[in-house]
């Protein structure tokens, strides 16, 4: 691919994902925790929840990478349609056994969706801890084996020698993935939750996928842990229990609704829906629970 066709935006969340909670002229209904004072804004799915050059790792000779991002697309373009049918069974009633090779599809695309969002990766590794670590690993190297040389002080001086290696090792790690986790989720129960109430919706969120349990019982084993991913303003994927089944179901209570709406904003920066009063109501819950997993209550 020539330099110049790089892509440079690299969306966290699909537009093909976010174009299912738009209103009817095409907009999303926008709040971000960190530029509060814009309050609720509106802006086509191609305007957020993006970040230029995320997966873009650099190469020896100071290129740029951007395989991730490309591989990302490709898979979007393999689940986008089954999606979109997903979407259109639920809204219909008309609920279908999925194949064992579409489960397989959900279950890797809901591991990506939830690992690859920078409200997940970032909370475990900050530029100033990964290079404080970094720096310690340097000085047992010198202890160990021999003091860094001038041009190698240099390097590892510059905040940008520790933002690109942070940059390539973030993006290593997501593109390994951890098939383990995948396997347990694909032999999770996936419940297609509907809600057939249409004054109520589902709001999309920067941490899409999230999960709820019980406090201290995060773990995908645990069968009392729901992993929760809204596919469209009123259809949700719910991966939960054990048993490899597919259940549509349908939810009218509009307390239960405001439940995982309020569960998906507390995890994420950027909040969206297709109403802007939705997403004003829901701005002050945006980041509450940072850097933790939702809980359950005894609902």
């Amino acid at each position: 691919m020539a330099k110049k066709n790089l892509p440079g935006d690299h969306h966290f969340v699909p537009q093909f994902l976010l174009r299912n909670f738009v209103d009817d002229a095409g907009a999303l209904h926008v709040f971000d925790r960190r530029t509060p004072d814009r309050g609720v804004f509106n802006n086509p799915p191609s305007k957020v929840f993006f970040e230029r050059q995320l997966y873009t790792t650099i190469d020896r000779d100071l290129s740029k990478n951007v395989d991730l991002e490309l591989a990302f697309a490709h898979l979007e373009s393999i689940v986008a349609p089954l999606v979109a049918r997903i979407v259109e069974m639920a809204k219909q009633n008309r609920g279908a056994a999925l194949h064992s090779s579409e489960r397989q599809l959900l279950a890797i695309y809901t591991y990506y969706q939830w690992k690859r969002v920078p409200d997940n990766f970032r909370q475990f590794s900050s530029l100033a801890t990964f290079r404080m670590d970094g720096e310690k690993a340097l000085r047992e190297y010198e202890d160990r084996y021999r003091p860094l040389n001038d041009h190698e002080k240099e390097h590892f001086g510059k905040d940008e020698t520790w933002r690109r290696m942070l940059q390539n090792v973030r993006s290593d790690v997501i593109a390994k993935g951890n098939l383990s986790i995948v396997a347990t989720i694909e032999a999770m129960n996936l419940n297609i939750v509907t809600i057939s109430n249409p004054k109520k919706a589902f709001i999309i969120s920067s941490f899409p996928v999230y999960k709820m349990n019980h406090p201290g019982k995060a773990a995908l084993s645990d069968p009392n842990v729901e992993m929760w991913f809204p596919i469209s303003s009123d259809v949700s994927l719910l991966w939960t229990g054990r048993g490899g089944e597919t259940i549509f179901r349908s939810v009218s209570d509009g307390a239960a609704v405001r439940y995982q709406n309020q569960a998906a904003a507390a995890k994420s920066n950027l909040i969206a829906s297709r109403s802007a009063a939705l997403t004003r109501s829901l701005a002050s819950y945006a980041g509450v629970k940072k850097g933790t997993e939702g809980s359950q209550n005894s609902r």
